[in-house]
């Protein structure tokens, strides 16, 4: 018996079978949205999340702060939660493997429930959320990546990082 009889490989870029997802519809502008900044509460990503908040804001859109646990999927009922008080959501900073899997799986199904939502990762992971979304049925998932992880920087670093993003962030949610 070979090893992979014992224990396949499986994967998950193999094939595309997953029903597809819209994305949910751009907002066209911030002013006077409804947001939702979701932490994935992994090193730091308070820091990061509240700079986002914070240019939001500056751009006229309301938004509430919230968390999305980076080691598992939000429930449904949390989605739902999200869905039922925002026009759009960001999740961020998904800066390792697990968190930057469940974090996508949550845009994901943000958008489903028709909820623009975007996902901020880093540029090396970029290809693996690429094959990823394509796999779960959503290729054209905002996403807009930085440089380095949180984990890598000193909270003053990580503070213009996500102020430096903040136009991309703004652009993904409106168009």
């Amino acid at each position: 018996m070979s090893a992979t009889e014992v224990c396949p490989v499986i994967d998950p870029a193999a094939h595309d079978d997953a029903e597809p997802v819209a994305v949910g519809a751009p907002l066209g502008e911030l002013s006077g949205r409804r947001l939702r900044v979701l932490d994935i509460t992994k090193v730091r990503s308070d820091v990061f999340a509240a700079e986002v908040a914070r240019g939001l804001e500056a751009a006229g859109a309301s938004v509430e702060m919230g968390i999305a646990l980076p080691a598992q999927r939000m429930s449904d009922a949390e989605l739902d939660a999200v869905a039922g008080s925002a026009d759009a959501a960001v999740l961020a900073l998904a800066d390792c493997g697990t968190c930057t899997s469940w974090t996508l799986w949550d845009a994901i199904e943000l958008n489903r429930r028709g909820v623009r939502a975007v996902l901020v990762s880093t540029d090396a992971l970029r290809p693996t959320v690429a094959v990823l979304a394509r796999r779960l049925g959503l290729p054209e998932l905002p996403l807009v990546t930085v440089a380095l992880p949180n984990r890598d920087q000193a909270e003053p670093e990580i503070r213009a990082t996500a102020a430096a993003a903040g136009p991309a962030i703004a652009a993904a949610l409106t168009g």
